[in-house]
């Protein structure tokens, strides 16, 4: 054990001397990414996911839709062994964007509203690319066309809901029992807690969305092989990746990245996932799975809805 510790504090040294050697050497690329990480933020992240971010937050605090997750308490248990509640994560997670849902699982965890197990499910496949970017920004944007959007989103929906049957194999069978809290106990007025607390994870998320934009930036100078950059920057930042992607690579590859979230997205959820203690490297696989998915199902769809997209991107990588 000493010794893995060891190695691991001597990874990350040489990881953070990296780092400092690339920042001295690329000192302009590296502005340029933090600016561009910025405006990102401004313009794309907080104006699209902030108003979603406020809303979920509230619903699992006032549990509010209580009447509603009766409803489909049926459906929840029967295809995913999950109570009622989680309802509202699945369907927020698919059309708020990353990483609403996983926040909104450990939200429910925290109120005591689902069971650690429970949570930890959730996490495994409720994380998705919301409709305005995956239809409006890659589909009609970047590709040029809308329903290649459209066929990339019903991809990402469907294998999230197939991860999340699949997550349902796992579950204990007393994992249902527990009682849920029903009554209503948020008052309108209490808006200003919810909306403080979904500020802090905006800025938790610009944070990573920032840094990674300058590591982008400063690859693209390191010298790389173009495949290569592509690979690596594809991994890291999905906005970025899917740019960098159009008009080179087929929608399915598109979709598999989507799919798989890229490591910024990963690591705005680590703590979450933290607080659920579910481990990083089953949240990973579930990811790489989710993306392979995506790719092979937008893959099928393309078999019987034709879609021809631009040959170059409508946005600049640089």
């Amino acid at each position: 054990m000493t010794v893995v510790k060891l190695k691991k504090e001597y990874l990350s040294i040489i990881f953070i001397f990296l780092c400092l050697v690339v920042l001295f050497r690329y000192p302009n690329e590296s502005k340029n990414g933090v600016i561009k990480g910025i405006e990102i933020c401004l313009y794309t992240i907080i104006p699209s996911l902030f108003p979603f971010m406020s809303l979920s937050t509230y619903i699992v605090k006032s549990n509010i839709l209580s009447p509603f997750y009766k409803l489909l308490s049926a459906f929840s248990k029967v295809f995913f062994k999950q109570p009622p509640c989680a309802i509202s994560v699945i369907i927020l997670s698919m059309i708020g964007g990353f990483p609403i849902g996983i926040k909104m699982a450990n939200d429910l965890y925290a109120q005591g509203q689902i069971t650690k197990e429970q949570a930890q499910r959730l996490c495994l496949f409720c994380l998705n690319g919301g409709p305005a970017f995956v239809i409006t920004t890659v589909g009609l944007s970047m590709l040029g066309n809308m329903k290649a959007g459209v066929v990339i989103y019903a991809s990402l929906c469907i294998s999230s809901f197939i991860s999340g049957i699949i997550s349902s194999f796992v579950t204990d069978k007393n994992d249902l029992s527990r009682k849920e809290r029903s009554e209503i106990s948020l008052p309108l007025s209490s808006l200003s807690a919810t909306i403080s607390d979904s500020m802090q994870s905006i800025i938790t998320i610009c944070a990573w969305v920032i840094l990674f934009s300058s590591a982008t930036s400063c690859m693209n100078s390191i010298g790389l092989g173009e495949k290569a950059y592509l690979i690596i920057c594809s991994l890291l930042e999905v906005t970025n990746g899917c740019i960098l992607l159009s008009g080179k690579a087929s929608i399915s590859v598109i979709a598999g990245i989507i799919g798989f979230g890229g490591l910024c997205v990963h690591f705005q959820v680590l703590s979450f996932l933290k607080n659920t203690g579910i481990k990083y490297g089953y949240f990973l696989v579930s990811r790489m799975l989710n993306g392979i998915l995506s790719a092979l199902l937008t893959q099928l769809f393309l078999l019987f809805i034709p879609v021809e997209t631009d040959v170059f991107s409508n946005l600049s990588a640089e």
